[in-house]
């Protein structure tokens, strides 16, 4: 967290685990593609005839950039010598291919190292080869069915993306901490919004973890069963982290003509330096269940837009509020020489600084 060889490091461990990337609805056409980070290295995925791929951002030749821009549509094309490559990272498009190096294109065999990619619902997944070898399925747990339910296509609109200056993982924790409510969102949340204890209960799966308010009686297994037979609807707050990087919760945005509008809240932690973060964050709503009359789904046509913009308002302010907090919190990353005291209500953080340790090799005990 305070310097760039450590960072490294931790980024190279972590690179082989499965890891959020994007939407499938980011790369809808053929040859869609966009450049992300994993495991501290540039990738680009891309949509195929065959399917979804990813690959290392740089040509196998001289590792120049493949994907100089965000996002974009094309063949994979190197743009310092023209190399051309398949759908499996095979260089078969080779100017002069025999002429310069004795070979035919697939005598010479030129890859670009590959990302495994697996998807849940519409949320692209990826790993570099080399870690653990359960599957995505396995990776996710009772998650698997609840994302795949519960988080559907996201409006192009609903996105709130900022650049933070601090490392990712204090965005991770804060995520996981219901002990800051009343001193970082007092305009949000009020000043009187510390938690009972009657309200809190802690779920913890795998490297993942959920909190899920006391008194309900629906348990992450009945929520994962429910969601499983597509017949799972949301009633109170709930929010669910996914190491490393995949922030989920279910949000009551208003009540409107009787009926209540949630949404499933998508934020994406991308690590690009020991003191920088670029989060994104989609916001999608959740899907009524059941028929319903002409009028009601016109009213939800046209009420949704106006509820999707006041509480992407809401949300932005929470984010901004977050992340004030954390990008104090990284100033003072260097100077600890000593460990922190978790309250109850950060728990969570307990468990997410025993997997990062497990993990990348890099936690600390916590008291």
């Amino acid at each position: 967290m305070t310097n760039a060889a450590d960072f490294e490091a931790e980024q190279n461990a972590l690179g082989r685990v499965w890891t959020f990337l994007c939407f499938t609805s980011d790369i809808p056409k053929t040859n869609d593609w966009l450049r992300t980070t994993l495991g501290g290295k540039s990738i680009f995925v891309q949509r195929f005839e065959s399917g979804i791929r990813a690959f290392e951002n740089r040509c196998a030749h001289r590792f120049f950039p493949l994907r100089k821009e965000e996002k974009g549509n094309g063949p994979v094309v190197c743009g310092f010598h023209h190399w051309r490559y398949n759908a499996e990272g095979l260089a078969l498009g080779i100017p002069k291919c025999e002429e310069m190096f004795g070979k035919t294109p697939r005598e010479l065999n030129a890859r670009l190292p590959a990302v495994e990619i697996d998807i849940c619902g519409t949320m692209v997944f990826g790993r570099f080869p080399g870690g653990n070898p359960v599957s995505l399925r396995e990776w996710l747990g009772p998650g698997w069915d609840i994302l795949g339910a519960m988080v559907g296509e996201p409006p192009p609109r609903n996105r709130i993306a900022r650049t933070v200056g601090a490392h990712w993982k204090l965005l991770m924790e804060i995520s996981l901490d219901d002990y800051h409510i009343v001193a970082v969102h007092p305009s949000t949340f009020g000043k009187d919004g510390y938690l009972s204890d009657k309200t809190i209960y802690y779920a913890r799966f795998g490297a993942h973890s959920a909190y899920l308010p006391g008194g309900d009686a629906a348990t992450l297994e009945q929520i994962r069963a429910a969601c499983a037979e597509n017949g799972f609807v949301p009633t109170r707050y709930r929010i669910f982290q996914f190491f490393p990087n995949l922030i989920v919760a279910f949000i009551r945005a208003t009540t409107y003509l009787g009926e209540t509008y949630w949404f499933a809240l998508v934020q994406q932690l991308v690590p690009e330096a020991h003191d920088r973060t670029r989060s994104v964050t989609r916001f999608i709503p959740v899907p009524f269940k059941g028929d319903a009359p002409a009028w009601r789904r016109i009213a939800r046509r046209h009420a949704l837009p106006w509820i999707s913009a006041g509480f992407g308002f809401y949300a932005r302010k929470i984010h901004l509020e977050d992340n004030e907090a954390c990008e104090e919190l990284q100033k003072a990353v260097g100077l600890v020489d000593s460990d922190p005291h978790l309250a109850a209500q950060e728990l969570r953080v307990r468990w997410f600084e025993e997997e990062y340790a497990r993990f990348s090799g890099a936690g600390r005990a916590t008291d």
